[in-house]
């Protein structure tokens, strides 16, 4: 059994890491960025900018990949916990529902491995610790070896009393904050993707997971130390603080024991649960890859994420070579192979095949760092594969040897060496075996796509389903772009959500299913259901009783008369007027100029004033202006029109909700439950370009109404609680200046009033601008090529035959989901219960009609 005594690290400080060594580390988190779907010019952006820094880099860099079990279980106990913090009606229910989820899943998950990956950079800060320093000849470095021996006891650590030679001064290691903090912003550009500075647990956390034998078996240290205070005072009477590692505390961090299994494996033991788990580990290394790459097509790193089943966590250890060292070595080189030539002369022979070739290889070498003016990095390639057993082990192995040989890089497992590249994953640790080390280009760390990732989702809140590559299990939480917590670096911070796609591919079905979590995990929801789908909720739903439940169809009830006055639905009288202004104009066909729309403004201006105004009074302002004996006749003609229109449209059904009447006892619309539909009886909304026909013009006028309304739901309600809206037809209200004002308000004003506005279309160019203003965005599959080309482009993929295709062919009930990092993927919305799926499919099919078609199905796949 191996415990690591003298182990690397002496100490941790946020995300500077200490080497005994004298190195000093900072490490940082990639968040990662999309890469799927990109074309040749999006995937050479982040290629050339991880270029432009290593060319320019003077510090040795240490990459690590770690795969990690997606932890549903801890996702939806994390949830469960949430809720049981909050006050809210449905909280019980929403704890049942989290309780059974979590256990259905873990049954459906038993058998398979669903791997995310992390990705981590390491800097070293301090330039004189490099692997590959620049030295001249021996007496020049012999001298330079001296200064350093000397400028070293004059360090306080030396000369004040109390200190020891291995303690770090406070303020060196705030110097290298200071240094670790400057570099975050310059990796973020880098990496094309957010950057963020480890926490102390998180620089732990690197160190101890290589001990982990079982998926998320471990976990963040809060509040652990791995040195103490300590202070001494000089000659000069100055104290100097400081920070002095205790060993003892990695001995912690090591709480698995290290079995040399064989020569080429290691087998891991750790007690998880009251219970000894154990695990067999074999670590690969690259022994042969091409010392450049081009670009794209060597993405090795995405391509492990994205195609092998199974986790294989990657270490690189990258030394820097100056361009005049890697010149000079292999300038050493060739001449080496020069004079082995001379004496196989002498000897009347030849060189044999190999060293000729390395020979030629040396050389091209040579001349590409002399025309390039490259550095090199001199690399450890490592993989490590875990397995519960040794076949299991072998087969991941060969799996692996064979998808990077697709890359042209050759893996092997050194014999007896496991322990020294166990070692190399951990931070501040030396590279102990140099047998392997590849010089390679920058172009070659540029072409493994370090940080490009297949993660998508929060990993907290919800579970909404998987995604179509390796079935990963999403998660989202709805509020979050809102919160501005630490970490979450976040690239959007809107709440509101688009969702696109035609008609019968699960567009309204994914719309019911959030709008259903999120009321499940505390929120309110407001649904405004111009169609009447929803009518049947008023029974109830899976996990929510109808008596949370308001199902309000306007119009059915002489007490909606009046309600959806915007005088009465408005925040504002202001509101109110410029409301009224434009719902009447539209009704009666008046745009600015005409002397019928002065006539109109000045109507509602005046009722605005009155006691009780209301759209029936601005009537009622008209037919007392008819009387006006001295009016011109061109004000009278646009009165009198204004009047007809007015009245006309007064006789459909559905008007009497949108003109109310002074002193009306009318029903107020007052919010009081978790989930309310807001249907409207006799709605007919127009379709297509056609001219609009009277009662689809008061149809349309309602909606503008009702949107108001919504604004006001968001505005009055207690801002920490998160509210949705869910708004169909979201389109024919924008047809209107005024409704597209309200729209573009709720989302734009969501994130401060914890609002997410749902907005429901079938078409992608429905959006135009306001795509900007989305957080979250799902499309389900389009019809049309020209709307899946707009789709795109709000994505920000590009427009390019497979993509297309792909948005095209997308199956129903699946989604081209982007999430508020600007991942996309292709995610699979997963309902989990049948009664939840019932409850919310928009089909006509009967229960009988599905079970006829089962059937038929069955008989035509027998044969029958």
């Amino acid at each position: 059994m191996k415990v690591f005594t003298e182990f690397p690290t002496k100490h941790i400080e946020g995300n500077l890491a200490f080497g005994r060594d004298g190195s000093v580390w900072a490490y940082y988190q990639v968040e990662g960025y999309g890469y799927d779907f990109r074309d040749y010019v999006q995937k050479i952006h982040p290629y050339n900018n991880q270029l432009s820094y290593y060319v320019e880099n003077m510090s040795d860099l240490h990459f690590l990949m770690i795969p990690s079990l997606t932890d549903v279980n801890g996702i939806l106990d994390e949830t469960i916990e949430d809720i049981k913090r909050k006050d809210y009606p449905l909280k019980e229910n929403g704890i049942d529902y989290f309780e059974r989820l979590k256990q259905t899943l873990s049954n459906q998950r038993a058998s398979r491995e669903t791997n995310e990956y992390h990705t981590y950079i390491g800097v070293q800060l301090d330039p004189k610790k490099n692997e590959f320093r620049k030295v001249g000849n021996t007496g020049l470095a012999l001298v330079a070896g001296l200064s350093d021996f000397i400028n070293g006891f004059k360090s306080p650590v030396y000369r004040a009393m109390g200190l020891e030679p291995n303690d770090i001064l406070k303020v060196d290691i705030e110097q290298y904050k200071h240094q670790a903090e400057g570099l975050r912003e310059t990796l973020s550009q880098s990496m094309s993707s957010l950057v963020r500075m480890l926490s102390k647990e998180e620089t732990l956390f690197l160190i101890e997971q290589n001990f982990s034998v079982t998926p998320n078996d471990t976990k963040l240290r809060k509040g652990y130390e791995t040195s103490i205070d300590v202070f001494g005072v000089d000659g000069e009477r100055k104290e100097h603080e400081a920070r002095r590692g205790r060993a003892q505390s990695f001995y912690e961090l090591q709480n698995a024991e290290i079995e040399e299994y064989d020569q080429k494996t290691l087998k891991l033991y750790k007690m998880v649960d009251e219970e000894i788990k154990e695990s067999y580990v074999q670590y690969l290394v690259a022994d042969k890859m091409t010392p450049h790459s081009l670009h794209p097509g060597s993405e090795w790193m995405f391509h492990i994420q994205n195609r092998l089943r199974f986790p294989v966590a990657v270490s690189v250890k990258a030394g820097l070579l100056r361009n005049d060292q890697i010149i000079k070595n292999l300038s050493n080189v060739r001449l080496s192979y020069e004079d082995q030539r001379q004496e196989a002369q002498k000897g009347d022979s030849s060189i044999d095949l190999n060293t000729e070739k390395a020979e030629s290889g040396a050389i091209q070498m040579e001349s590409r760092f002399t025309d390039t003016g490259y550095p090199a990095y001199g690399c450890s390639f490592v993989f490590r594969v875990s397995a519960k057993d040794k076949d299991q082990l072998r087969v991941r192995v060969d799996e692996l040897k064979r998808e990077m040989q697709a890359f042209g890089i050759h893996l092997l497992s050194p014999y007896g060496e496991m322990i020294a590249y166990f070692m190399e994953f951990i931070p501040t640790s030396p590279r102990i075996n140099s047998d392997y080390i590849q010089y390679v280009e920058p172009t070659k760390l540029a072409g493994m796509m370090f940080g490009a990732t297949t993660n998508i989702g929060d990993n907290r809140g919800f579970y909404i389903g998987q995604t179509l590559k390796l079935n990963r299990p999403v998660f989202i939480q709805p509020d979050l772009a809102a919160k501005a917590y630490e970490g979450v670096n976040n690239v959007v911070d809107s709440l509101a959500m688009m969702i696109a796609g035609m008609t019968g591919k699960g567009k309204s079905f994914w719309a019911n299913l959030y709008t259903y979590l999120c009321v499940l995990t505390g929120s309110r929801a407001l649904i405004i259901d111009p169609k009447g789908d929803r009518k049947g909720w008023a029974e109830g739903l899976p996990f929510i009783p109808p008596e949370f439940i308001s199902v309000w169809t306007l119009g059915a009830d002489k007490r909606d008369a009046g309600c959806l006055d915007p005088f009465r639905t408005s925040v504002s009288i202001q509101e109110a007027k410029d409301i009224s202004l434009d719902i009447l104009s539209f009704l009666c066909d008046l745009n600015l100029g005409d002397p019928g729309f002065t006539r109109l403004s000045e109507a509602v201006e005046h009722e605005g004033d009155q006691h009780d105004p209301c759209l029936g009074g601005v009537l009622h302002y008209f037919k007392g202006q008819l009387d006006i004996a001295d009016m011109s006749e061109r004000n009278r003609e646009a009165v009198q029109g204004i009047v007809e229109t007015l009245e006309t449209l007064k006789r459909t059904q559905i008007a009497g909700l949108l003109f109310g009447e002074k002193g009306q006892d009318y029903r107020v619309l007052e919010v009081t439950k978790p989930l309310q539909v807001l249907m409207v009886q006799n709605l007919k909304l127009p379709r297509g370009n056609k001219a609009p026909r009277p009662i689809e013009k008061i149809s349309e006028a309602i909606l503008i109404s009702i949107t108001s309304f919504t604004k006001q739901y968001m505005l009055e309600q207690d801002r920490s609680i998160h509210k949705v809206i869910m708004q169909d037809e979201s389109k024919t209200i924008e047809n209107s200046s005024e409704g597209k004002n309200q729209m573009d308000f709720i989302v734009r004003m969501g994130r401060h009033y914890n609002t997410t506005l749902v907005k429901g279309t079938q078409n992608a160019t429905d959006y135009d601008e306001d795509v900007s203003n989305m957080g979250m965005k799902f499309c389900f599959a389009l019809k049309k090529i020209e709307e899946a080309e707009e789709m795109l482009r709000y994505f920000g993929l590009p427009v390019t035959p497979s993509n297309l295709e792909y948005l095209n062919s997308l199956d129903r009930g699946t989604a081209l989901f982007q999430d508020i990092y600007g991942r996309t993927a292709a995610v699979r919305i997963h309902p989990v219960y049948k009664e939840i799926e019932e409850a919310f499919d928009s089909s006509t099919a009967t229960q009988e009609d599905r079970e006829y078609e089962r059937e038929r199905q069955e008989k035509i796949r027998m044969g029958v």
